[in-house]
């Protein structure tokens, strides 16, 4: 994945909640009813976590623990986010950096060119509504001659 789609996931959906737990210890609950647990070293997009001095619970019990140790993505059922986090600290964050910025190009607006085109379709939209307003009250007063 690139850098640019990975700073787009991280900042338009909950994995960036993950990437700004780095360095806390996590739980994650995998889908096959196991748990490891770890200091978070580093996590993508997409959610895939790397975790340091890990120790994994199966579901029968059993400890293991390993140096370093990769979860995907689609082996992650819940992640136990650290109670030191202030989670909506880090959503109003989020939200305030994911406002309209000043965009992609040159910023010189639109083309002469195109706006000549607005500026007609607008004149005749215009004459549209000033033809349709004279047809009603043509229709008006047709209407009350015949009730006469």
């Amino acid at each position: 994945m690139t850098s640019a789609q990975d700073k787009f996931l991280k900042g338009s959906n909950l994995s960036g909640l993950l990437a700004a737990c780095a360095g806390h210890v996590i739980t994650v609950e995998l889908r096959n009813e196991a748990y490891v647990t770890g200091k978070l070293m580093a996590s993508d997009g997409f959610m895939s976590c790397l975790l340091e001095n890990a120790r994994l619970i199966d579901p029968s019990g059993n400890q293991q623990k390993f140096d370093n140790f990769f979860v995907q993505n689609r082996l992650i059922r819940y992640v136990q986010l650290p109670e030191s986090m202030d989670v909506g600290e880090f959503l109003n964050n989020q939200t305030t950096m994911l406002q309209p910025g000043r965009g992609r190009g040159r910023g010189r607006g639109i083309s002469k060119q195109r706006q000549q085109i607005l500026d007609k379709r607008e004149a005749r939209r215009q004459e549209d509504i000033r033809n349709a307003y004279k047809m009603k009250e043509e229709m008006s007063k047709m209407k009350i001659k015949e009730e006469k």
